[in-house]
């Protein structure tokens, strides 16, 4: 690596995604300065110091305490079962206000659950459909 002379400037090549990229671009565009101005200011306002960066594993502690919870929830099938229960009823009244566009019905399913789970859902919710007391409107 040769020593630069006073003012000389350093070259960097960067990758990222398009999207990335673009997001750098508008971000910069919206601030009035160039994608290299950005970029530099952006670097120059990251701590490196490894005292200063978040821990990226839990303690002791907070792993006792994730297990625990999730342990509370799969011994309690029951609030499992009731959470169901409200999911699928917030979806079959979703599903309920689409009354008069049946046609945007199954592509709409296949899009959301897949092409195999549709034909399933529809039937589910048609066959509720037939047997749900009206909402109140």
């Amino acid at each position: 690596m040769r020593r630069r002379g006073p003012g000389e400037r350093v070259r960097v090549t960067i990758s990222c995604s398009d999207v990335d990229w673009e997001r750098s671009r508008e971000i910069a565009d919206r601030r009035g300065v160039s994608i290299n101005e950005h970029m530099i200011a952006a670097g120059l306002s990251v701590e490196l110091d490894p005292k200063a960066l978040p821990a990226l594993v839990l303690s002791a502690e907070e792993q006792r305490l994730l297990f625990d919870r999730v342990a509370r929830i799969a011994t309690g099938g029951e609030s499992i079962a009731r959470l169901r229960q409200s999911v699928e009823l917030l979806l079959m009244t979703v599903l309920r206000d689409m009354e008069g566009r049946e046609e945007e019905l199954g592509p709409l399913l296949a899009e959301v659950f897949g092409p195999d789970h549709a034909p399933v859902i529809e039937g589910q919710f048609r066959k509720w459909m037939e047997t749900e007391a009206p909402l109140l409107d």
